[in-house]
């Protein structure tokens, strides 16, 4: 039997040799195919794990919310995708399914400490300019003779603020800066154009409103309520961006009372000549501390508008987020334009807030998910529009948190608007 059997294996020696072989082989291949697959998964692992400490890194230095989420989102898109259903050796798709995840989690990766690397930079530096204007104008204020009681508040301010720039190294410390500088330096560029004003320009504005109304107590009487009218715009302005206005506030409250008592057309061109001055006070100090350019959007009007140093340019009607999805009030800043997107749902389908996949041809985003962009399945926009109404194309109600705007003032709006242009929504 043995005989026989070693018999048997010497004449097919050759072929068990081959069975054997391709045995190994197999087994080899389904064992390179599960090395593989550990390491491809394992890197995708760590380089999630990188991303997350990226984030944990972006709340630690300060980044607000808005500015990170959209890379946020990202990484949890890709974190809760399904690798592929299949085994060692036919796994190549799961191995290429975990490289490919690695190489999106790096990319975010990189996104995010570039963005937190240039928000540190830039408030670094805007709050360094916030601390140099501050040190000008109470010099500038020195100089032009306002009265030493109203700089009281401002010794030792500039020295202060400089040391706490010098020591910061967050972004939530630099923007901490430019916050606790903000209302001393509007308040002080508001003293400054107002002394400047009440130095050069009273008589002038003076013999203005005389050679308008030609000596007759109505004329000049209209032309001193719609200086009080236009003063007045201007506040309502200058406190949408949260501007110090009391003292102008304070002389337009004095000579708006004035202007009920007075008769005469001197005494009313008295006034108009100073309501002028205040309005020349706004407009200089808004210059001075407003950004070059920005956007608001009122809620409540449904109205978004745009500003050079805080002169209105450009307004428009606007639709913004239905109930239980409001558009968010808060300051941000475009961090992103981008022509043409196409929405896509971010609810499941069979949501109640679940919609189609929608192009537009220009969005301009500002908080996360919230975007300023075109509509072109709405036709209605203003006031009652962000929540049920009337609408013949077919969309009857607000956004899912978006600001639409109608597609010829969205072109107005995207040639106008670079990035980092603050928005205001309240």
């Amino acid at each position: 039997m043995l005989v026989a059997t070693l018999r048997l294996l010497r004449q097919n020696a050759l072929r068990i040799g081959v069975v054997l072989g391709t045995f190994a082989l197999v087994a080899a291949l389904i064992f390179v195919q599960q090395v593989r697959e550990a390491f491809a998964e394992q890197d995708y692992h760590a380089a999630r794990a990188e991303v997350l400490a990226a984030q944990n890194h972006a709340i630690e230095v300060g980044l607000d919310a808005a500015e990170y989420s959209d890379l946020q989102r990202q990484e949890l898109t890709t974190a809760t995708a399904a690798p592929p259903a299949t085994s060692a050796p036919f796994n190549q798709d799961r191995i290429a399914f975990f490289s490919r995840a690695a190489a999106q989690e790096a990319q975010i990766k990189d996104q995010l400490q570039t963005r937190v690397q240039k928000l540190v930079s830039e408030t670094r530096d805007a709050a360094q300019t916030s601390v140099n204007q501050l040190t000008s104008a109470v010099q500038q204020a020195k100089q032009i003779g306002v009265d030493e009681q109203l700089l009281v508040e401002y010794d030792g301010l500039p020295s202060k603020a400089q040391i706490e720039v010098d020591v910061a190294t967050t972004v939530h410390a630099y923007r901490a800066v430019s916050t606790e500088l903000k209302a001393p330096v509007s308040k002080l560029a508001l003293i400054i154009a107002d002394q400047q004003a009440t130095n050069t320009l009273v008589a002038q504005y003076v013999a203005q409103a005389a050679a308008a109304d030609h000596g007759d107590p109505a004329l000049a009487k209209t032309g001193a309520k719609a200086a009080l009218t236009q003063v007045q715009a201007d506040l309502q302005t200058a406190r949408i961006f949260q501007m110090d206005v009391s003292i102008v506030d304070l002389h337009v409250q004095k000579l708006a009372a004035k202007l009920n008592t007075v008769s005469s057309t001197t005494d009313l061109e008295q006034v108009n000549g100073g309501l002028q001055v205040q309005h020349k006070v706004l407009q200089d100090a808004m210059t001075r501390t407003l950004p070059d350019k920005a956007l608001t959007i009122s809620l409540s009007e449904q109205v978004i508008r745009a500003y050079e140093h805080g002169q209105q340019v450009f307004w428009s009607y606007v639709t913004t987020g239905r109930p239980g999805l409001e558009t968010d009030p808060g300051n941000f800043k475009v961090y992103w334009k981008v022509s043409p997107w196409t929405m896509h749902s971010p609810w499941p389908k069979g949501s109640a807030y679940w919609y189609p996949d929608s192009k537009v041809q220009m969005v301009m985003w500002f908080n996360g998910g919230d975007g300023i962009h075109d509509a072109s399945w709405r036709s209605r926009y203003g006031p009652g529009t962000n929540g049920p109404h009337y609408d013949p194309t077919g969309e009857d109600t607000g956004t899912h948190g978006c600001v639409n705007v109608p597609f010829k003032n969205m072109l107005w709006l995207w040639n106008w608007t670079p990035t980092g242009t603050q928005v205001l929504v309240y």
